[in-house]
């Protein structure tokens, strides 16, 4: 296990480092137009949890800062982050396991701010196991020695999912994780290809509606209070772009603020950005909307990839957590 993780985070290194390698240096007046609007670029997997910065765009949140801020879709942790350390994009949304990866590889991130955070109500949560209908397992240490299908390996789906086993009794050492594709879980658990899934919302709505009878919300389990989503950029970025970086991070936490006191409006821009179907983003359980960045919401993080092996070595917080940038 410990190997596949270390492996990951390195990948995550090699393609920061050549990204960095193959483009030109991050230039401080690059993101700077005429009439001194700057100019933002942020880099996201159309997720739900993104819906603060589409929502910052559309109500003016940034261009009222004097900024003008343009998306860049990349779906995999692996793309995000050298398209920041490449100066591509200047700030990036990304699962904080995941961000923590590429620290622990040496990639120089800074987390600024948060868009969500986790939940300790097992109904809130937006990840829940299920298992097929007429199942015999019951409770979580029946999944000893069964397979579960997670949506990746080695993120932080499967990590809060190990520790909220052994906090419910379970031997996460005596379960087999295998990737699967999240629109691909309800087939994989009627069929038997696995005992159980591992979902996210909107999936475990399709997961409900198809028969799949809920195990164990982990994240409440296991990270409740944590960052879910995390913003980050780089140090270098930071240092030279700083009264930029300020109002970008305002104005996002703004857009997180409108997020969380207007849901229909969540549920509204959902389907402009992502794959989501307008009555699936009608009904879907939505996340925790809240800026709220501390070393706490990280540590709870940091302190289980350590125990769990998804790092060689803990990892400091001190210059990594920047609130406010």
């Amino acid at each position: 296990m410990k190997a596949t993780k270390f492996v990951a985070a390195a990948g995550i290194a090699a393609l920061a480092l050549t990204a960095s390698a193959c483009s030109p240096a991050q230039n401080p007046s690059a993101a700077s137009a005429e009439g001194g609007t700057s100019t933002i670029t942020v880099v996201v997997s159309p997720l739900v949890d993104a819906a603060p910065l589409y929502l910052g765009i559309d109500k003016g949140f940034f261009s009222k800062r004097g900024l003008e801020v343009k998306v860049s879709v990349a779906p995999t942790p692996g793309a995000r982050i050298p398209s920041l350390v490449s100066g591509a994009s200047q700030f990036g949304l990304i699962g904080t396991a995941d961000m923590l990866q590429g620290v622990s590889a040496g990639v120089p991130l800074r987390a600024v701010t948060t868009t969500t955070i986790t939940t300790s109500d097992p109904v809130q949560d937006t990840g829940k196991v299920y298992v097929a209908p007429g199942s015999s397992i019951t409770k979580p240490s029946d999944l000893n020695g069964k397979t579960v299908g997670v949506g990746s390996l080695g993120g932080g789906g499967e990590l809060s999912l190990r520790a909220a086993l052994e906090k419910a009794g379970a031997d996460d050492k005596q379960v087999k994780f295998l990737e699967v594709p999240l629109d691909s879980m309800l087939n994989a658990v009627k069929t038997g290809q696995v005992d159980a899934i591992s979902s996210i919302s909107p999936f475990t709505g399709a997961a409900e509606a198809g028969g799949a009878k809920y195990l164990m919300s982990p994240g409440a389990i296991a990270t409740a209070g944590a960052a879910q989503t995390t913003v980050i950029t780089t140090e270098s970025y930071l240092q030279n772009n700083s009264k930029a970086a300020k109002a970008f991070i305002e104005g996002l936490n703004e857009g997180t603020t409108y997020a969380a006191e207007n849901p229909q409006a969540v549920r509204d821009t959902l389907p402009t950005y992502s794959k989501t179907p307008k009555d699936v983003a009608a009904k879907m359980q939505l996340p925790v909307f809240k800026a709220d960045l501390n070393r706490d919401r990280i540590r709870i993080w940091s302190d289980l990839m350590f125990k769990y092996g998804f790092v060689k070595n803990e990892i400091s917080l001190d210059a990594l957590v920047v609130p406010g940038g």
